[in-house]
């Protein structure tokens, strides 16, 4: 009787592993189909030039520990025509002063200083639209907005350029490699960014029918001509997450967009901290869901259970399957076959994430350290989607760059 019961044991424990390994290398093979597909913005390095001139606009609230970095990168880059606009929203800190010491006599660089916010915009957003139109002009045949917390290679925006207009494309947005060495960020980075890409699939927003709208606002790239289309930041006023609905709106009116991994071309680092980290994944989380709490819940549930649940189990019943099948408890095929699906769902488990992080930029080491982390990463994922959906529920604000948002459930 016990036997048979440690049999059906076995029997179920390796069902779900050879379920878990099923799920993994589809999501592997999905993987390198992706990026064989959409390669990363370095290969626009191997790209003939074009000389089109480009118009970067940076909208920054109070960088004052990101902004020279984010500046000597901007002064290195090698596209022979660009110019730059600081779009200083509301700033209190020293951000000004750094930048004026960093750009000193550089005469590609322009400061715009905002000093209000109106009523029904979002800050970023309506920095952007009073910079553009205060600097742009019928000359700037690309329109790139790029995020104060970048860092970008001397030739990202050569690349980029090169890239848009082989691939004949109206935008190109890059997914940034993000940093991962602080211990919140090597804990909880990963599961973040792996659920916002299990959402939005860099392929699927990369499709010319039957898009899954998505757009890095890190750094997105526009042809004049597409940016007016879509009806410039202007139309997104009140958006939290303007590049999703820029995004949107772009299918809509049938531009071509690609969302490309950035590589070693852009670096970011999101949050100076863990409460800033939990605050702003909650914001993207909240506006990527549209609003709706039954989602966020829902994406909770699905990844504590796979990034914690799976891989907790997996290991359970490897050793649950060694262990009958040493004291003889059940028949030996069957704690062999609970011990070798156990492994080969880990195995896929580990190499699904590992080329994830590969994929996203990790060093070795960073990867290492980001595994190890996971399952307790996704338990605080776990805690930041919930924390959003119980927001949307009771009608908590947004507090975001200086200013509260109310931003009622749907």
């Amino acid at each position: 009787m016990l036997s048979s019961l440690l049999s059906a044991l076995l029997f179920g424990m390796s069902a779900l592993s050879l379920a878990t390994a099923a799920w993994w290398s589809v999501a592997l093979a999905k993987m390198i189909a992706t990026r064989r597909k959409l390669g990363t913005c370095e290969q626009g390095l191997a790209l003939p030039g074009v000389d089109l001139p480009v118009l970067v606009i940076i909208p920054a609230h109070n960088e004052e520990r990101v902004i020279a970095a984010l500046v000597d990168s901007l002064r290195a880059q090698d596209h022979p025509r660009c110019r730059f606009v600081l779009a200083l929203d509301r700033c209190t800190d020293a951000t000004l002063v750094i930048a004026r010491e960093r750009i000193g006599a550089d005469p590609r660089f322009h400061l715009y200083q905002v000093d209000h916010c109106p009523e029904g915009w979002a800050g970023k957003v309506h920095a952007i639209d009073a910079a553009r139109g205060a600097f742009a002009s019928s000359d700037d045949e690309l329109l790139l907005f790029v995020d104060a917390d970048t860092v970008l290679h001397p030739s990202c925006v050569r690349a980029a350029a090169a890239m848009l207009v082989h691939r004949s494309l109206d935008v190109l947005s890059l997914l940034s490699t993000l940093t991962f060495d602080r211990p919140f960020e090597r804990r909880s980075q990963g599961p973040c960014v792996f659920e916002l890409m299990r959402r939005y699939p860099p392929a699927l927003a990369s499709r010319d029918q039957d898009r899954r709208a998505f757009a890095n606002g890190q750094f997105m790239l526009w042809t004049r001509a597409a940016y007016e289309r879509v009806g410039t930041h202007a139309a997104f006023r009140g958006e939290l997450l303007e590049d999703l609905a820029m995004a949107r709106a772009a299918w809509r009116e049938r531009l071509r967009v690609h969302v490309v991994p950035a590589g070693t071309m852009l670096r970011c680092r999101m949050y100076a901290d863990e409460p800033a980290f939990r605050r702003g994944w909650r914001r993207i989380f909240t506006e990527s869901a549209n609003r709706k709490p039954a989602r966020l819940a829902s994406w909770a549930r699905a990844a504590v259970i796979r990034g914690t649940i799976v891989p907790i189990a997996l290991l359970l019943t490897f050793v649950v399957s060694l262990a009958i099948g040493i004291a003889g408890l059940a028949p030996a095929l069957h704690a062999a076959v609970g011990c070798g699906t156990a492994a080969l769902a880990i195995t896929m488990w580990v190499l699904g994430l590992w080329i994830f992080l590969a994929q996203a930029g990790l060093r070795p080491g960073e990867r290492l350290g980001a595994l190890a982390s996971w399952p307790r990463g996704s338990l605080m994922l776990l805690s930041t989607l919930r924390d959003a959906a119980r927001d949307l529920r009771t009608k908590s604000p947004t507090s975001w760059a200086g200013r509260t948002y109310d931003r009622p459930a749907r």
